[in-house]
């Protein structure tokens, strides 16, 4: 959905079938690119403006934002994460475009969200004319900024003419199953065979003349995992980190910004931090 398609909605609560408020507007994070809260306005409220957790939502439909109860809705200067998130002032609209290197391609008109999770997948951008030139999918995007969007030097010739054409980044591949061929003849000798065997369930004897049974279950499962972790060290070479990846002692071993290196993963292996930072590239 557009944001404009959000804003302006009605908030009803299930338990009741009572109309709550209606939506205001919508606080980006910006490290996830995501919207974390729906800012909500309430008849008779001189407090202060409201909001509820995106996650919270049962449904945003076409006419309505559904929530289970009232009691989800908050005062926004009683929650810290969304009390941090206007402060970081980070909107979108308007925002100028900018490349890696620093060419301005125009600004944004437009975001659009997935209505499920929150996850923003696209922005529209427009020229100084406010023409329309495409919509920016936001895995082409490095930075959600107050002032600026920032994006990859190619990303003219990746815009999309629909948000139905978005596609996020793709999951790493899984390993290709590991296929061990033994040959075995009468004049096969043990140095002959490859040094992997095939699966099998009981626990390996061998003679001195190389014949035994063994089950190559623990090598062959060994060999797969490295080869799924290789993959994602791979993967994760050359990309971006999207956040701080401390270790386990607190200290920042992977910068937001930084491109990753072999040393870097190597790092967040050792620190047991490889799956983190496969979710924030």
């Amino acid at each position: 959905m557009r944001s404009a398609e959000i804003k302006g909605l009605v908030v009803f609560s299930i338990a009741d079938g009572r109309e709550i408020g209606k939506v205001r507007d919508l606080l980006i994070n910006a490290d996830k690119k995501a919207v974390d809260y729906i800012i909500v306005d309430i008849p008779n409220w001189y407090f202060g403006s409201c909001v509820i957790p995106f996650n919270m939502a049962e449904g945003i439909g076409k006419d309505a934002v559904m929530i289970d109860t009232e009691n989800i809705v908050k005062k926004l200067n009683e929650v810290p994460a969304a009390i941090k998130l206007v402060e970081r002032g980070i909107n979108l609209i308007g925002n100028r475009v900018l490349t890696r290197k620093g060419l301005i391609i125009g600004k944004i008109s437009e975001f659009f969200v997935n209505e499920e999770n929150g996850q923003i997948t696209g922005c529209e951008l427009v020229d100084n004319n406010n023409v329309d030139k495409g919509i920016i999918p936001t895995n082409m995007t490095l930075t959600f900024g107050k002032d600026a969007l920032v994006v990859s030097n190619q990303v003219e010739s990746n815009l999309l003419s629909s948000i139905d054409q978005y596609t996020p980044d793709p999951i790493p591949p899984s390993p290709e199953p590991l296929v061990v061929n033994v040959e075995t003849t009468a004049d096969a000798s043990p140095l002959s065979q490859p040094e992997t065997v095939p699966y099998g369930n009981g626990n390996g004897n061998g003679n001195g003349n190389g014949n035994g049974n063994g089950n190559g279950n623990g090598l062959a499962s060994k060999k797969t995992v490295e080869l799924f972790e290789q993959k994602q060290r791979d993967y994760l070479i050359g990309r971006e980190a999207k956040k701080d990846i401390a270790d386990t002692d607190g200290s920042i071993m992977i910068h937001k910004g930084d491109i990753i290196t072999k040393e870097m993963v190597d790092k967040a292996s050792d620190a047991d931090k490889l799956k983190e930072l496969m979710l924030y590239v």
